[in-house]
């Protein structure tokens, strides 16, 4: 037996990436998902990948209250029921914050820690009345904790998810609603791959930074939030587990030397 069998989870950001692949593997162990991005073709093909049997998507912006509504809907409209959230869609921008317009930051904030609170309210909303508890895993990064120049606006709303995450787990416990959270170091994704290829010595910068000395893949992430997602992780609330290969233990790379800033 699967350890997600007859569960039904929503992914956001699950058109590419950690998303993407967190979706696969929560159907490799059973699940069907509700995926939503705001990329369109992405989600259909990773709904086409699925297969319509074991997935759906929505196209969505995640700072959009009515359509986060709707996603948390379909997963009861087509698949009758909702178990698990991985709130993982997230962006960010590099600027001084000397430099950083306002529009920006409320993008990045808007996304990041806006749209993730917006998933846990109607996520909760629906759990709780469903009556069978539940988890929600909400994406935060190391930069929550580690601070990193250029992101300010990142930095600030990846603490807001960790912070968000227990006082969730607080509020939700008593419903047998679990909220942990998962803070990556660098992970190859397609939104990472283009930086650390065109900047040299950025990548060895985070090599060196973590002690394990690589960096990290959607595989990682995935399996961390099969754990979370599952009754293996039954005693487990209020959390965000930093799973970076060390780099917390030592300096983060000061990027405005990179980027000639």
């Amino acid at each position: 037996m699967s350890r997600l069998d007859g569960k039904v989870a929503i992914v956001t950001g699950g058109a590419s990436g950690i998303g993407k692949r967190t979706a696969e593997m929560f159907v490799e162990e059973g699940a069907r998902v509700i995926i939503g991005d705001l990329n369109g073709d992405g989600v259909a093909a990773v709904v086409g990948k699925l297969g319509e049997d074991r997935a759906d998507g929505i196209q969505m912006d995640i700072r959009d209250e009515d359509a986060v509504k709707q996603m948390v809907d379909k997963a009861f409209s087509r698949f009758g029921r909702l178990d698990i959230a991985f709130n993982n869609a997230g962006i960010g921008s590099f600027f001084p914050i000397h430099l950083h317009a306002l529009e920006e930051w409320d993008r990045v904030v808007g996304v990041c820690l806006t749209g993730t609170f917006l998933c846990i309210k109607h996520e909760a909303d629906r759990l709780i009345a469903q009556g069978e508890g539940g988890s929600i895993i909400n994406v935060a990064s190391i930069n929550a904790v580690q601070a990193a120049e250029g992101f300010a606006a990142y930095c600030s709303a990846k603490a807001g998810v960790a912070m968000l995450t227990k006082v969730a787990a607080l509020e939700l416990g008593r419903h047998r609603i679990r909220v942990n959270g998962i803070g990556p170091g660098v992970i190859r994704t397609p939104m990472t791959e283009t930086p650390l290829a065109m900047v040299p010595g950025l990548e060895e910068a985070f090599l060196d930074e973590a002690p394990i000395g690589r960096v990290g893949e959607t595989e990682d992430i995935a399996r961390l939030a099969v754990y979370l997602a599952s009754d293996d992780s039954s005693l487990m609330s209020g959390q965000t587990l930093l799973i970076d290969g060390g780099a917390t233990l030592k300096k983060y790379p000061e990027l405005f030397s990179y980027f000639r800033l």
